[in-house]
């Protein structure tokens, strides 16, 4: 009797890009409901549901996110070209975030997640060149994001750590990230695509993700002034 042999399926097929790509319209759908232009596009009957299931599908967009800056801090040739590069957008998209999120110019309670993602890259760069003191930087992040009210506060430096921690240890890193997102239920979906992830970097637009940002919630700012 002859021996089927089954073939491993590899399920790592989502390139770094690929990754980017879903993440980018995942929040891009969180957006439409966050800032309140899914009212104003549909009738009221729908708008409800929509904000509801639009916020749901947007948190699998950050998990992706914090995942990437940690490959990116890894596998960067370039350490203070990344730091500058994510300075350089948080201070650009600023504007486009508040005017967005707060219909005003500058709004000092809040700030928008590439600040977050800022202080994380800092943060991983203090681990790498002192590790024994890992707890510290990542309890003084959590305070700063918190105090400066990030977009995601504590929770962005605490989920970076967890992954760059647990990089080469994927149970702890699923179960870490499913802890810290517990908060959120629909962000264990990003699991899925993180873990099917490649390794490689795959063909993107280098500046794609940063400017898409602050383009994005200048676009949805405008269609929301249009529509009111």
């Amino acid at each position: 009797m002859k021996q089927i042999k089954l073939k491993q399926i590899n399920i790592r097929i989502f390139s770094g890009a690929i990754l980017k790509y879903i993440a980018m319209l995942t929040m891009l759908i969180d957006h439409i409901g966050a800032t309140g232009l899914i009212f104003l596009l549909v009738g009221a009957g729908m708008s409800t549901r929509l904000y509801f299931i639009s916020r749901m599908i947007g948190r699998i967009a950050f998990p992706i996110y914090v995942f990437l800056l940690v490959e990116g801090f890894v596998h960067t040739k370039n350490i203070k070209k990344y730091i500058i590069r994510l300075a350089l957008f948080a201070i650009i998209s600023e504007v486009p975030y508040d005017l967005a999120f707060y219909n005003t110019v500058f709004e000092i309670y809040h700030q928008n997640v590439m600040w977050e993602l800022l202080i994380c890259i800092i943060m991983l760069c203090c681990i790498r060149k002192y590790p024994d003191f890992s707890i510290i930087f990542v309890g003084v992040s959590c305070f700063t994001a918190w105090l400066l009210r990030f977009d995601y506060e504590f929770i962005g430096p605490l989920a970076v750590a967890c992954i760059y921690l647990f990089r080469d240890r994927i149970l702890y890193r699923n179960v870490a990230t499913a802890i810290i997102f517990a908060f959120e239920p629909t962000a264990f979906f990003s699991l899925i695509p993180i873990n099917m992830y490649s390794g490689k970097k795959g063909k993107d637009l280098k500046y794609l993700f940063y400017l898409f940002y602050p383009v994005h919630l200048l676009v949805l700012s405008f269609l929301i002034n249009m529509l009111q």
